[in-house]
């Protein structure tokens, strides 16, 4: 281990405390107390299905220890109803000749992530009160193969003799942002007779206060290096059970305790009656496996993964890490072993967000899975499908028809968002926020998503057992949206909130118009695919839904006449918004310096920014990241305008700027070096972060999981160039400065291609396209812009 806590010399630095060696590690300098949300997010262990923060094995619920579990949603404040952090399997604390053992804050200490299989390591020098001394390492990992196992491996080794102590179990007072979610826990060691012959177990029961969903969590624990047999040991209340061990060792000594936690839930698919049977067997099972065992199960899904998943860049180490750290968390924040749960804007790195899906999943996660997991932005969309009734619910209680999903949708589709989500810190009075009532282009946001994933797969299962509805439903709820002007003979979209949420109750927003008609435009290309390939299921949902001629007709007519801001034939301007352009026009420098205090809201109804042209995050500038057709002049010229003018107060902001500005480079090579540093901003956004992980009270700490689906986009969307459309592969590269080559996989509707652009130098890049040998069918593909697209046989290559 280094001996200072400086980036050394000889890596590639990724932020103040970080860097990479090979491009498949990241690792970090300085994990101290003061970093503790910080690191315990960018240093996360998950599967999807839990997610284990980065937090020493002798740290408590006051250090942000916290493994959250998905489909535990449970509200304990009557405001909140979020995913629950349960205890603590993994707890382990040493003592030497009596005192406790405790990290060593004067010496270094790093924490080191390995991309390629998932696997943490964490070192740090440690010492008692009275001065003995040791080396603890750690190793930790989500399993893979059994998603219910998180298993860790610590090593203490001992400067001089002495009596060292081992307490190891789980640690049951967890922390938890939003209240007490458990109405009974019970933990107490497994009896010696009942316990695997290889280890002593203790197990938790919990049951959640909301709708009494059991939880149960086990722990195993082996030790090697101290002649002791383990003694149970029991907490009077919320706190440590498990078991001690007691015995001498000489100087240098090792000791390593090896602890396999597994947790499941009443929800879970895989379980039947008892929780406490699964997490059990499950724990029971990998420990006999071993550590190492257990380990190479997982590194084969997680090879599995990079094979379709991972991008390569050449030429620059720091861009390749950043992007595999994206990569890697956007991959463990995903349900993927199921078709019920979303994906949280925060994964399960804290219970920040509640867990719970927004936009995000439809307009950054799903596109970073089209072409490389398609079945998991399957179960995504499908997720959204189970959720209609929810959807119907809140648009029944608005007073619209179809589905009007949910600003922030949990497990069932019901409204999460509450109506007061920040605090007036001048006045302390609570801010009605309109997220969950206004900003409505989350329904067609999902119905395009719906339509892209089609494109992509040419699915018409998918379609016909769940897409058409939700694409159907969402039209009849735009019908019910709009608004007729009588005057101007077109229909309109008013009171609204589009991407740039400081801005509320606006008129026509130019976004949210844009997908509405897209959404429209799907639902009768749904029909016509479904009127070819499906009749009957059609005639069926249309029975279902009592669809009926008159209403196709009446999507048809909207879609047509629904009003949308034109670019301006002078400056190309598109207006966000009716009255954008009367706004002060002023940049976010000149909102900064008027306020009164560093905490205040920025946004509707009061904010600084509501009566002036800046904004929290793209609006017309996410509608090209999302819609590409605009031509590029006008694309430039409403980048040029409103990139100064955005504040980039959402981490979803940077991406969008990036792939935008990708695109640019086409008209001018100066745009690549924007669109590097916002792609640095979105890939690193975590591991640079400086800002503060509570905001008016309101924890908001975790990891920026849209971001990391962002990093993906703007590299393979951007910077490669690619992009489908009606089945039509197009390959349209710019790369930024100093890349020297990219390559990446895609499946495209069930082939698979290699995509490697090359530079070697100068400008000029040569693209090629290799078909998997396996592919069955031969793909069109079109290089840049050219108008005829060329066919890739299976196994063949195509150069442009």
């Amino acid at each position: 281990m280094r001996d200072t806590a400086a980036v050394p010399s000889g890596t590639t630095p990724l932020s103040e405390n970080s860097y990479t060696t090979s491009g498949w590690d990241v690792v970090d300098t300085a994990p101290t107390s003061a970093r503790g949300v910080s690191v315990g997010s960018c240093f996360l262990v998950g599967n999807g299905y839990l997610g284990y923060r980065c937090t020493r094995p002798d740290q408590r619920a006051d250090d942000f220890v916290a493994c959250v579990v998905s489909d535990t949603y449970d509200m304990a404040d009557g405001v909140w109803r979020e995913l629950c952090t349960v205890p603590n399997g993994l707890f382990v604390e040493f003592e030497i000749d009596g005192q406790p053992l405790r990290i060593d804050a004067s010496r270094p200490a790093e924490v080191e992530l390995t991309l390629e299989t998932g696997e943490v390591t964490h070192r740090w020098f440690a010492a008692t009160p009275a001065g003995a001394t040791a080396l603890v390492s750690m190793r930790r990992f989500a399993s893979l193969e059994d998603l219910h196992v998180v298993a860790q491996q610590v090593t203490v080794t001992t400067e001089a003799a002495g009596d060292v102590a081992v307490v190891a179990g789980i640690d049951d007072a967890v922390w938890s942002l939003n209240g007490d979610h458990f109405a009974s826990v019970d933990t107490a060691p497994v009896p010696a007779a009942d316990s695997p012959a290889d280890g002593a177990a203790v197990l938790s029961r919990c049951v959640t206060g909301e709708r009494g969903t059991e939880i149960a969590v086990t722990a195993v624990v082996a030790v090697a290096g101290l002649d002791a047999a383990p003694r149970p040991i029991t907490s009077a209340g919320r706190g440590v059970a498990g078991h001690r061990w007691l015995a001498s060792v000489e100087g240098g000594g090792v000791v390593t305790v090896t602890s396999t936690m597994a947790v499941a839930s009443s929800n879970d698919d895989d379980v039947g009656g008892d929780p406490a049977a699964t997490a059990v067997t499950a724990a029971e099972r990998v420990a006999r496996l071993g550590y190492r065992r257990a380990l190479a199960a997982s590194v084969e899904h997680w090879s599995a993964f990079w094979s379709t998943s991972d991008v390569r860049i050449g030429g620059d180490l720091a861009a390749q890490a950043a992007l595999r750290f994206s990569t890697y968390h956007h991959r463990i924040a995903i349900p993927a072993h199921t078709d019920r749960l979303p994906i949280g804007a925060r994964g399960l790195s804290c219970q920040a967000y509640q867990g719970a899906a927004f936009w995000d999943q439809e307009m950054f996660s799903v596109p970073a899975l089209l072409f490389t997991e398609p079945d998991i932005a399957r179960r995504l969309l499908v997720y959204r499908w189970r959720t209609l009734d929810g959807a119907r619910r809140k648009a029944r209680r608005l007073g619209y028809e179809g589905a009007f999903y949910a600003w922030i949708s949990g497990d069932t589709g019901d409204e999460l968002c509450p109506d007061f989500f920040f605090v007036d810190v001048l006045t302390g009075r609570p801010i009605r926020n309109h997220f969950n009532v206004w900003q409505i282009h989350i329904s067609p946001d999902i119905a395009h998503a719906v339509w892209n994933y089609f494109d992509a797969t040419d699915d018409v299962d998918f379609l016909t057992d769940h897409g058409a509805e939700i694409v159907f439903e969402v039209a009849r709820f735009l019908r019910s949206r709009v608004r007729y002007d009588e005057v101007r003979e077109h229909y309109e979209l008013i009171r609204l909130l589009g991407p740039d949420e400081w801005h509320e109750n606006v008129d026509n927003n130019t976004y949210t118009a844009r997908l509405a008609k897209l959404a429209l435009r799907h639902a009768a290309a749904i029909r016509s695919v479904l009127t070819t390939s499906r009749p009957d299921r059609l005639a069926a949902l249309c029975e279902q839904l009592e669809l009926d001629a008159g209403e196709f007709e009446a999507w048809e007519r909207i879609e047509a006449r629904l009003f949308e801001h034109a670019p301006d034939p002078e400056s190309l301007l598109v207006e966000p918004f009716d009255g954008f352009s009367s706004l002060e026009d002023c940049r976010p420098a000149d909102l900064r310096a008027r306020l009164l205090d560093p905490g205040e809201y920025w946004g509707w109804p009061n904010g600084v920014a509501v009566h002036t042209q800046v904004s929290k995050q793209p609006d017309v500038v996410q509608l090209f990241a999302v819609d590409p057709t605009f031509p590029l002049e006008v694309q430039r010229a409403n980048y040029d305008h409103y990139e100064p003018r955005c504040s980039h107060g959402s981490s979803l902001s940077h991406s969008v700027h990036a792939t935008v500005a990708a695109r640019l480079g086409d008209l001018d090579p100066a745009y690549l070096i924007q669109a590097y540093e916002y792609f640095m901003d979105t890939a690193a956004l975590d591991l640079r972060t400086d800002a503060h992980s509570v905001v008016g009270g309101t924890f908001i700490g975790g990891m920026h999981t849209a971001a990391n689906a962002g990093a993906y986009q703007t590299v393979v969307y951007g910077f490669g160039g690619f992009s489908v459309r009606d089945g039509v592969v197009t390959i349209a590269p710019a790369l930024p400065p100093g890349w020297t080559s990219l390559a990446y996989e895609v499946i495209v509707r069930g082939q698979r291609l290699t995509v490697e652009i090359e530079r070697p130098g100068g400008d000029e890049a040569l693209t090629i396209i290799t078909a998997a040998p396996d592919n069955t069918v031969a793909v069109p593909v079109r290089f840049g812009s050219a108008s005829e697209s060329r066919l890739v046989e299976p196994g063949g290559r195509l150069e442009g």
